[in-house]
């Protein structure tokens, strides 16, 4: 399994840093967005399958500008008491991929859920950007949430995190 969420990690870290992504619905998502204003768009149309029971669900990003955020969904299909720190060691695998370079690596909360956080750089094409993820896992799911930018929108970046509510059910 560790192998799946190393694979998912990177694909994240050079998804979100690539191009803006298209993806699928958050109607079951233990969150809900909320958007400051008109500048930033939501993308959640079509799941875009990347295998193994796990999702590309949505995008948000901001108009004329590098800042995003990419939700990940991983669904666990067995009983697994470890799997944030499943998802967790994925995230560290990635940072054997020579592009990306670990700043740190925390434990924390997030919408009242136990979490990771993790914060790095990618390099590609001579431009570093600067990335946090989230992972953490609700019920049967497990979710990546990842916020990029340039380096010098650190505190921007960190602002995206505040568009995610915990939803009520």
């Amino acid at each position: 399994m560790q192998n799946i969420f190393t694979k998912i990690s990177v694909a994240v870290a050079l998804i979100a840093t690539s191009f803006s992504v298209v993806a699928g619905t958050l109607e079951n998502a233990p969150f809900k967005i909320s958007l400051p204003n008109d500048d930033w768009k939501l993308a959640d149309y079509t799941a875009q399958d990347m295998g193994h029971n796990i999702s590309l669900v949505a995008s948000i990003t901001k108009t004329n500008s590098p800042l995003k955020s990419v939700i990940i969904k991983a669904i666990i299909d067995r009983p697994l008491s470890s799997a944030l720190d499943e998802l967790s060691a994925g995230m560290r695998d990635s940072f054997s991929n020579p592009t990306l370079k670990k700043i740190s690596d925390e434990e924390t909360t997030f919408l009242g859920y136990k979490a990771r956080r993790f914060i790095y750089e990618v390099t590609q094409n001579n431009q570093t950007t600067y990335n946090e993820a989230v992972v953490f896992v609700a019920g049967n799911t497990g979710w990546t949430i990842v916020n990029v930018g340039l380096a010098d929108q650190k505190s921007e970046i960190k602002k995206i995190f505040t568009f995610y509510e915990k939803r009520d059910h």
